[in-house]
């Protein structure tokens, strides 16, 4: 017997995809600006992460919290 999983395609998953990609699109500009910001001011410490690894990292590392349900 097959099972039906509410994470499976539809209208509900796709509208959360969206959400997730624009959330992350807007997260992610955000910390690229830090971080260009930290690279021009030279506080980047010793980090060999380039401005778009380090945003890419930080984005993906903040964005799911926002999905989460207690």
């Amino acid at each position: 017997m097959a099972t039906h999983n509410k994470t499976s395609d539809g209208p509900h998953s796709i509208w959360e995809q969206m959400q997730f990609r624009m959330l992350f699109v807007m997260v992610f500009t955000w910390f690229l600006f830090a971080a260009v910001l930290k690279s021009l001011t030279l506080q980047r410490g010793s980090s060999t992460d380039s401005c778009w690894q380090e945003a890419r990292r930080a984005a993906y590392s903040l964005t799911p919290y926002a999905f989460m349900r207690i």
